[in-house]
């Protein structure tokens, strides 16, 4: 067992921004697809509510990407789970692959029915991520972006976002070390790894924990090596997807999501029995005690 500042001119923009974000995020968590849109991360029910539950995730590769420190990942290639434990307890969950699971990508109207194949992995946090968190949303001290990522400018296209030529980084995510993402509220907590894993050739994995009392990210995404090389290769090809084309197209198709089913379960960690019996001990010793006290008044 593993144990373990903006513009008066921004403001209205920005304001009318999160009035869409959550309209959006609204109609993606409805109708064939319940759960969380795939553009931010917008938390559907905790796991510690509905421990079964049915989503995807966009690609094959997200998890696998967030193990490189140079170019860390797409966020959206990712889905964000939460939890809570009010007291120490032993997690266990299982991911597993499924077929049939439909749903609508962000930003279109077309039903895409999932593929089966994902080879999963999983990454545990705490804190967690603010809900709403982004790519691309600027805050202070952010690590430049590549000039050819999706993310060198801030996702409503306002001026200042940092880049450099210099940087692969394409996006905020890591599934193998702390990070940070912000929202558009200026949120932007950092998350610490606790643990992770992943398959590269199956289609479930398990993992089991004990975590003390607090809230929790799961996140689940795709370890394929190849799907990875596709997204990757073709994301800098196209310049994010900037310039139409071929490369684009590949982009897109390799990001078609990936079918998956968890299934989660949390149980407090008991006592000892051996307390419970040094405590009873403790008391029979008092007990006695207080008898010889009486005995020899």
């Amino acid at each position: 067992m593993k144990r373990s500042q903006p513009s008066s001119y921004t403001q209205p923009r920005r304001a009318a921004a999160r009035v869409l974000l959550a309209i959006a995020c609204l109609l993606g968590g409805m109708g064939l697809a319940a759960g969380q849109a795939s553009a931010h991360v917008v938390y559907g029910d905790d796991l510690n509510v509905n421990g079964n539950q049915n989503n995807y995730v966009s690609s094959n590769a997200g998890w696998l990407a967030g193990q490189n420190a140079t170019t860390q990942t797409d966020s959206h290639l990712n889905r964000f789970f939460k939890f809570e434990l009010t007291e120490t307890s032993t997690v266990n969950f299982s991911i597993s692959a499924i077929n049939g699971f439909q749903y609508v990508p962000f930003g279109s109207t077309t039903i895409v029915t999932a593929l089966d194949d994902l080879n999963p992995g999983y990454s545990l946090f705490s804190p967690i991520a603010a809900s709403l968190s982004h790519d691309g949303a600027p805050y202070p001290g952010q690590t430049p972006f590549a000039t050819w990522s999706p993310f060198a400018l801030p996702h409503d296209g306002q001026p200042g976002a940092p880049t450099d030529p210099s940087s692969q980084k394409w996006g905020e995510y890591r599934s193998n070390a702390d990070f940070t993402m912000a929202n558009d509220l200026g949120e932007a907590p950092t998350s610490h790894f606790i643990a992770g894993d992943g398959t590269a050739t199956g289609n479930s994995i398990s993992g089991s924990y004990v975590l003390g009392p607090g809230i929790y990210n799961l996140v689940v995404g795709g370890n394929n090596q190849t799907n990875l090389d596709t997204v990757f290769s073709n994301v800098v090809a196209s310049n994010g997807c900037g310039t139409a084309g071929a490369a684009c197209d590949a982009y897109t198709a390799a990001r078609i999501g990936r079918g998956f089913n968890i299934q989660f379960t949390a149980a407090p960690v008991p006592v000892p029995a051996a307390v419970y019996l040094f405590g009873s001990g403790l008391v029979g010793l008092a007990g006695l005690a207080r008898r010889k006290m009486k005995a020899s008044a």
